[in-house]
């Protein structure tokens, strides 16, 4: 990937005058030279003071037109113009990144460059052009490197204010996340928006590439840009964005690339522009911030055609810049060429406005158009469900999970492959798992099995999923803990306890307890008589994998781990303990997800969960839409759905409006 051509115009004021010079990427420079009249320190402000109520008013330029285009010319003077001639031709005629090296200077910074336009032209701003695309430099002696990206474009938004826009911007990303390239990971909304549980969220990972805040910035009287986090003790919560950036640390030096930051209505005009510049001396690759605020409306035609442009694989390889300029273009075509176009700007640390390689990306391909039924007024069976207490049971088959778990039954085949030569390709996971042991020992399944889950990402179903879980029994086939650290984050007050049969060959069950309001996970060496599902949660991970945070413990894989690992709560706990669970089981409806009728393990869950027993009154099955075997569920083919159960066909995607709509009934007055 070789960077694109730049021109570079620094920037300073001396009272009223103004001075540039200009620095080419052939190392060709301009002398330092004053912008003359036009472009005094007054008029800059005036300037900028016409743009900003333009706006406000959701207005075009109009009458500040003229001036726009004189400033231009002002800037684009002598030797200046030339060396941009010059380098667009060494780029024949494709586009040139223009940083623009800001002083330290409020007025400077303030000033909305994007709003400077072409002479006899009546729409040529730099803000929408097509040959020059306009970012604010940050110096940095740190190297940028775009991020290769190999699936979705992984986006987080922290919103302190319950009152933000979410809905609208997840609306806007809609059919980005649908098509597989955005990955909308569950958002840190009001008090789980603290400063505090952004470092735990960023270490528990998956990193985002993206994080999207809305919120309110300020700049305190000695110029510190300030962003309010979620209220605490009933206080504002102020956060110098120095120390956020600290905190973000992490994430810059893995995948975390670009910040935006959208202002909420009404907040303090240019303070997220000084935000911006702050986060970016301090580690962003690169930050859109906002002049002033803008309204809803604009902000969701802006951030739509943006994140398009941004996370589209076919498209100028995930070019920030471009992509700020197409979104500009279409508030510009949508809005009646609305000043309002000019308030998002970028800030950058490189000499690239490429932040992400999508060179090696594989997406999951989406489901044909119309085959996802919308889910944003619950189905009738699934609303009765989530407005009782309920159990859930979390299979692991669905499409995110199935795609990691095909991954490594190719790897161990192709392994076998080598190793024996011709292997039928029909073979399930367990099947292939009990071959390759029997060939290459149970140590090395282990070493491939981490390999694989090791960088697996977290379905953003978890959190909506967690949030509406009651004190009870739960149960989960997920080989990452991503249920009980999604518990743990959502509902911090409960106290959680995760069960997790003797791996294959082992005697001794291993217990972990986090104590309500606590953050630790602690080992329980010995089994308590009784637990209290009324009070507290209880899950049991039957098919062992990782423990929470992160400790490997070796998963059932194999044909003979089935056969041989789980025969039922009562030969796990004591008698007392299992059968006050067994108890909660039989008695709430169960919510089955991600579970298959055709996959063999499954069935074995059920039948050592409910015997012969049919699922509990009210209890429903969720499906994939297309893996047809909805009949084979209400005809009652296993003993469990003997007596018939409901069955809905959603995709994990349209399960998170309902569980979120839930959850909120339950917190509304």
């Amino acid at each position: 990937m070789s960077a694109r051509g730049w021109l570079e115009i620094a920037v300073e004021r001396d009272g009223e005058e103004v001075r540039a010079r200009a620095t080419g990427s052939r190392g060709e420079h301009s002398a330092p030279h004053s912008l003359g009249p036009e472009l005094t320190a007054q008029k800059l402000n005036l300037f900028t003071e016409q743009v900003r109520k333009a706006a406000a008013r959701q207005l075009p330029l109009e009458d500040t037109l003229h001036q726009a285009q004189v400033l231009y010319r002002a800037l684009f003077r002598e030797d200046i113009r030339d060396l941009l001639v010059r380098l667009g031709e060494a780029e024949k005629g494709g586009p040139l990144l223009l940083r623009m090296m800001l002083a330290r200077d409020s007025l400077l910074q303030a000033f909305p460059w994007e709003a400077l336009c072409v002479p006899e032209t009546t729409v040529g701003f730099l803000g929408n052009s097509a040959d020059l695309f306009l970012a604010r430099g940050v110096p940095s002696r740190d190297p940028v490197q775009p991020r290769e990206v190999r699936g979705a474009v992984r986006v987080l938004v922290i919103a302190p204010s319950e009152d933000s826009n979410l809905t609208g911007l997840r609306s806007a990303l809609e059919e980005r996340i649908l098509a597989g390239e955005i990955e909308w990971l569950d958002p840190l909304v009001g008090p789980r928006a603290r400063f505090s549980q952004i470092s735990d969220r960023l270490r528990r990972g998956p990193i985002p590439h993206i994080i999207h805040f809305i919120g309110h910035g300020n700049v305190d009287p000695n110029g510190v840009p300030l962003l309010r986090m979620a209220d605490e003790d009933g206080e504002e919560k102020w956060i110098e964005v120095e120390l956020l950036a600290q905190q973000l640390k992490e994430g810059f030096r893995k995948c975390l690339r670009l910040l935006v930051l959208d202002a909420c209505e009404g907040a303090r005009p240019g303070a997220l522009a000084s935000a911006a510049e702050w986060l970016v001396r301090n580690g962003a690759d690169a930050v859109v911030a906002h002049l002033w605020p803008v309204k809803t409306d604009i902000t969701q035609v802006c951030s739509r055609a943006f994140y398009e442009t941004l996370t589209r694989a076919a498209s100028q390889l995930g070019d920030v810049g471009f992509s700020l300029n197409e979104a500009r273009r279409k508030v510009l075509d949508s809005f009646h060429k609305s000043a309002e176009a000019f308030s998002p700007v970028l800030y950058l640390r490189g000499s690239d406005s490429v932040l992400f390689d999508f060179r090696f990306q594989r997406l999951t391909p989406p489901l044909p158009s119309g085959s996802i039924p919308r889910a944003d007024t619950p189905a009738p069976a699934l609303h009765k469900l989530l407005r009782q207490p309920f159990t859930l049971v979390l299979g692991d088959s669905w499409k995110d999970e199935r795609n990691v778990l095909d991954g490594f039954r190719e790897r161990l085949r192709q392994a076998l492959i080598q190793q024996v030569g011709s292997v039928p390709s029909g073979l399930s996971l367990s099947t292939l798992a009990q071959r390759y042991a029997l060939h290459f020992e149970e140590q090395n399944l282990d070493i491939e099995f981490q390999q694989v889950f090791g960088h697996a990402s977290v379905p953003p179903l978890m959190g909506v999923l967690a949030r509406k879980l009651e004190p009870g029994v739960h149960v989960t086939l997920m080989r990452l803990p991503v249920l009980e650290l999604a518990l743990a984050e959502q509902r911090p007050e409960l106290t959680l306890h995760v069960i997790q049969p003797p791996g294959p060959g082992g005697s001794q069950v291993t217990v972990l307890r986090r104590e309500g309001g606590g953050t630790q996970w602690d080992r329980v060496f010995q089994l308590p008589e009784v637990l209290d599902p009324q009070r507290d949660v209880v899950v049991l991970r039957l098919y062992c994998g990782y423990l929470p945070p992160n400790l490997f413990m070796r998963p059932l894989l194999t044909e003979d781990d089935y056969l041989l690992g789980v025969n039922g709560l009562n030969s796990l706990l004591k008698p007392d303990l299992a059968a006050s669970l067994m108890g909660v089981l039989n008695m709430r409806p169960a919510l089955i997800l991600g579970m298959s009728m055709l996959t063999w393990h499954h069935r074995m869950l059920l039948y050592r969960l409910y015997g012969a027993r049919p699922l509990p009154n009210g209890s429903l099955v969720v499906l994939e839409p297309g893996e047809e075997e909805r009949a084979l569920w209400e005809r009652g083919r296993i003993p469990s759905a003997r007596a018939g159960v409901q069955v809905l066909e959603l995709s994990a995607a349209d399960l998170i409006a309902p569980f979120s709509t839930a959850a909120q009934e339950e917190t509304r007055p």
